[in-house]
């Protein structure tokens, strides 16, 4: 499902109440999900819109004429970036390779009969990649039977479509191999235009996405299994360094109150918003002994592990591997789902960082004392891509 948003409307719109309009191949009346997000979004920015039929592949290229102001979904798109930003994902899809194991599977080396839906961003992908497709489909049913009986070698699907399907086929989940190849965000791209004139519009569009999102993005269990196998044992291992111990256990004997704690948050929070670094107590945490060692353990995972934060036993900053936004992390879930709880380990849903394109996720594991009682929590963050990939 495609849509666009008009920005020659939108500037002489103001004339007929201020409307904006969205163009959409799907049926207005469809209760298609999307209709519901954008009219989420446009609520929660107080913007009136109209729907407005328009194919997508019309509104790429009236975007770059400079006719229009956008389009979504879309997927990330080198050729649209001197034209257009991408905004905070409406969806999350996972994408991965499938092909039936009498096959050595996609760039084996050999021929490769590709198939994909018509229409679908897969086939968009093919298509700019120059990959032939054998064969376009008018739904992934079609897709799936194609693979299974040989008609087709490989194709590229939405992981929880295809299993999906599969399984309603009544087709084994061991008929076919898989390989992860990468998470993919749809959103809308913007024209550059249209937010040169409405500076502060993507960051309102972005936060009342996430406020609209229909549900977080969960990891298979499949996934979760692969992350733990890769780094459990050694997060495990990180939590049980004598340094780590030992600052956390002096953090927890300042026994600061909460009150005090939430104003350091606030505290933290402006220095960050003001640029401060010298003498913030963002830098002065970074100088710490725990937090070099920290840092020095990631670093040692070249890109896979984005951040480490140690927290005390209210879930206040002890260490941290690089700066993060809040100093109080109490009240997040990779701090409530592992201290004082009997889980071993907790891992969080994917989250998009926007300005680096980068998926990640958070494994986190309890912190505990010689006497096996909670003193505080260890969360890392994880390059997902990079971790599912680590074994191809």
């Amino acid at each position: 499902m495609f849509l666009a948003l008009s920005l020659s409307t939108l500037m002489v719109i103001s004339d007929v109440g201020g409307a904006v309009l969205l163009g959409t191949n799907v049926p207005a009346n469809s209760g298609n999900t999307s209709h519901q997000q954008i009219n989420c979004i446009m609520q929660q920015t107080q913007q009136p819109y109209k729907l407005l039929p328009m194919p997508w592949r019309r509104a790429k290229q009236e975007v770059k004429m400079g006719r229009i102001d956008g389009y979504f979904t879309a997927i990330p798109n080198d050729e649209m970036n001197d034209y257009a930003k991408l905004s905070a994902p409406l969806f999350l899809e996972n994408w991965y390779w499938f092909w039936h194991p009498r096959h050595s599977g996609p760039d084996s080396g050999g021929k490769v009969r590709y198939g994909a839906i018509l229409g679908s961003h897969q086939a968009d992908w093919f298509n700019s990649q120059n990959y032939k497709l054998e064969v376009e489909v008018s739904d992934i049913a079609q897709l799936v039977q194609l693979l299974a009986i040989g008609r087709i070698d490989a194709v590229l699907a939405d992981l929880e479509e295809f299993t999906h399907t599969a399984s309603r086929l009544k087709l084994p989940a061991d008929q076919f191999e898989q390989r992860f190849f990468r998470y993919v965000p749809l959103g809308v791209y913007f024209s550059q235009l249209r937010l040169q004139q409405k500076p502060g519009f993507m960051r309102h569009f972005n936060a009342a996405v996430h406020l609209c999102a229909s549900a977080p993005f969960a990891l298979a269990q499949s996934e979760q299994q692969q992350i733990l196998t890769l780094l459990l044992s050694n997060v495990q291992q990180l939590a049980r360094s004598n340094t780590l111990l030992e600052a956390v256990q002096q953090h927890n004997l300042a026994a600061t109150t909460l009150a005090e704690i939430r104003r350091q948050d606030t505290l933290w929070q402006q220095q960050l918003l003001q640029g401060q670094n010298d003498g913030s107590l963002a830098y002065k945490l970074l100088e710490s002994k725990a937090s070099a060692l920290l840092r020095n353990w990631q670093a040692n995972y070249s890109g896979l592990v984005t951040e480490v934060i140690l927290m005390d036993n209210q879930g206040a900053n002890v260490a941290i591997s690089e700066i993060t936004t809040d100093y109080w992390q109490g009240d997040e879930t990779p701090f409530l789902s592992v201290f004082g709880q009997q889980s071993d380990y907790f891992i969080d849903v994917v989250e998009y960082d926007q300005s680096t394109r980068r998926f990640q996720v958070k494994l986190s594991v309890p912190v505990a004392d010689a006497q096996g009682s909670h003193s505080g929590a260890l969360s890392i963050g994880i390059d997902v891509e990079r971790a599912l990939s680590a074994n191809d």
